[in-house]
């Protein structure tokens, strides 16, 4: 296999699918498994953050940096760039002799070379064609367009289980290192910053776990405390004076400065341009904060599940109530900032909270109300359509584009195509796919 015959964005494919073998080697002969493939990243920074992965029974939490060849490290200058001095693992599909790689802090990484290590489905692929000379989409889909609108409902039926089941397996994953409580509140967290500042909200709250929250309340933290350390130490407050009043600004730089619980700059790469003023994150993690503080001690998930009345058998009045979760304010003078609406709690309740539910039932082994769980998303209403629904349309006809439209599920099949397939231009993947899956 040469570099002529693959293309970086296919091989970043090839690491988000998990088209590999099983049993996996870095070049130094370290065993690899990847529990979690971390989320793709389209800002600065490394390819994929938060990643899970078990390095010669070593359990890492980190980023992975992906290239066509080891050097290709050298010739982008990640080696001077702090940014990525989180890379726990760089996936190559040439080592060209190299068995580390050096970060800008002088740790070496690991790096796990491709090139003999693909699984057979993928190498079968390679070899039908010529990566390097696939053409642009036209804008004719060979699995959506001139199929009838009850195949169409069965692909976006499965195609959006297959969504919910992967982050029911990202979750377990996490599992790994924390609990449902600290899972459950990074799900929030990441949801909250929608895609620009989704992965900057998830190392917030990774760099504030809720379990050193929970001390520093019992050493005497207040919620005032706590707000003043989430926009002071993430850097947020320095690039929003504009957006509190002068006096909340001031309460917040000199709590801030009072407090002896967190002392430490995080280094947090804000995406802030073109973000209407309602949604910035300062007014995020404020709503947040009060959620946070007001269930440490009865904790997160139970406190959720306790507010969700008859979720196995209302699913309206399950997500009614759980709309009202940033509805109280633990700060006074904060009643009255923008607090996230139906769009942004809906996308939590689908894409965090009913996933993270039905894994916990299963490992209490409570098939049916897993069951239940999964019923709930599968009936429930379309959500606001974004700029992946939007694009997917464009191979729909209206018909189809009404049939799309009318369910969450279906929304949530076409993401999942468009993040397995579309995104990569894996057309011939993506019809290949459907017909082993019938």
């Amino acid at each position: 296999m040469t570099q002529e015959t693959m293309e970086e964005r296919f091989l970043y494919h090839i690491w988000d699918a998990g088209h590999m073998q099983n049993e996996l080697r870095t070049v130094t002969g370290k065993s690899v498994q990847v529990k979690y493939q971390g989320q793709y990243n389209t800002n600065r920074g490394p390819d994929f953050r938060n990643a899970l992965i078990e390095i010669s029974g070593e359990l890492l939490r980190g980023d992975v940096e992906i290239h066509l060849n080891s050097n290709d490290w050298i010739a982008h200058n990640h080696h001077e760039d702090h940014y990525y001095n989180q890379v726990i693992l760089h996936v190559v599909l040439n080592s060209n002799g190299k068995s580390q790689t050096i970060k800008e802090n002088g740790e070496a990484v690991e790096v796990l070379e491709l090139k003999n290590q693909l699984s057979q489905d993928i190498e079968k692929l390679l070899a039908d064609q010529k990566l390097a000379e696939r053409a642009e989409p036209s804008g004719y889909c060979d699995l959506l367009s001139a199929v009838d609108n009850d195949t169409l409902v069965s692909i976006l039926n499965f195609q959006g289980i297959q969504r919910f089941r992967s982050k029911v397996r990202r979750f377990n994953a996490m599992l790994s290192l924390s609990d449902f409580d600290q899972v459950l509140y990074e799900g929030i967290m990441e949801a909250l910053g929608y895609d620009k500042n989704k992965l900057n909200m998830l190392s917030l709250a990774q760099a504030l776990p809720l379990d050193k929250i929970k001390e520093w309340r019992n050493e005497g933290m207040t919620a005032l405390d706590l707000i003043s350390i989430y926009c002071c130490a993430s850097g947020l407050i320095n690039r929003c004076k504009n957006l509190l009043k002068p006096e909340l600004y001031r309460i917040l730089i000199n709590a801030y400065e009072k407090q002896r619980f967190f002392a430490r700059n995080l280094e947090i790469d804000w995406q802030l341009f073109r973000i209407r003023p309602a949604n910035h994150p300062v007014y995020r993690l404020i709503a947040v904060s009060g959620l946070v503080f007001r269930t440490l001690d009865q904790g997160l998930l139970s406190y959720v599940l306790d507010n969700l009345p008859d979720i196995e058998r209302n699913a309206k009045k399950a997500f009614a109530s759980f709309s009202k979760v940033f509805s109280d304010s633990v700060l006074p003078g904060t009643e009255h900032l923008p607090k996230p609406g139906r769009t942004v709690t809906a996308n939590i309740y689908i894409n965090i909270l009913l996933p993270l539910l039905a894994l916990y039932y299963e490992k209490l082994s409570k098939h049916e109300r897993a069951r239940q769980v999964v019923e709930m998303y599968s009936s429930f209403p379309s959500l606001q359509d974004n700029h992946i629904t939007r694009f997917m349309a464009r191979y729909l006809s209206p018909a189809q584009q009404k049939i799309a439209s009318s369910k969450c599920i279906h929304q949530q099949g076409l993401i999942d195509l468009f993040y397995r397939y579309c995104n990569y231009h894996l057309c011939q993947e993506c019809v290949s796919s459907r017909a082993r899956n019938g």
